[in-house]
């Protein structure tokens, strides 16, 4: 096991703070609450530094888990589980709107984008945004969840193909 230290925990913060403060903006729609969220996390992890083991994944696998679980007691906290992913505005969406749209139907795109994204199931929605947004690979995104590469795997798959028919029906 290797110990964090306190040079290698504040690299480590530099190169994710930033995403993992979009991951909570995405997941909560507040802002303020998606600081409050990533100064919990990296307070949480620097804590529980000396349970970090590399050979059971990767840091980023680490931090991920520690982010989700942080969600989900907030989701029970506030009861705000249908408010959640309010809106997606860090501009990191990797699916772009056709080419020569102009800046308004981009927008459309992104704004019906975020919103098939809202609207998907918790699981659903968790594993998108692990997957296609943050993009960890579908092992981390197993383990940053618990759960098996199977059920990452049809997940991602629901949530492309329920994602893919929403706009489809928007564009109809």
């Amino acid at each position: 096991m290797t110990r964090l230290t306190a040079d290698d925990f504040n690299r480590l913060y530099r190169e994710h703070a930033r995403r993992v403060q979009g991951f909570f903006l995405r997941m909560t729609g507040d802002a303020a609450l998606a600081e409050d969220l990533r100064q919990e996390l990296f307070t949480r992890l620097w804590e529980s530094r000396d349970s970090f083991d590399e050979r059971q994944g990767t840091f980023t696998t680490w931090m991920y888990g520690g982010a989700y679980n942080l969600c989900k007691n907030e989701y029970h906290r506030r009861e705000v589980a249908e408010k959640a992913m309010a809106r997606i505005d860090s501009g990191s969406e990797t699916v772009d709107p056709p080419a020569g749209a102009d800046n308004l139907e981009r927008r459309e795109t992104r704004h019906q984008l975020a919103e098939a994204v809202r609207r998907l199931p918790d699981g659903l929605r968790e594993v998108f945004l692990l997957r296609y947004v943050e993009e960890l690979s579908i092992r981390d995104v197993a383990l940053a969840l618990s759960i098996p590469e199977g059920t990452v795997k049809s997940r991602a798959y629901a949530a492309l193909a329920t994602i893919r028919e929403k706009m489809k029906q928007l564009n109809e």
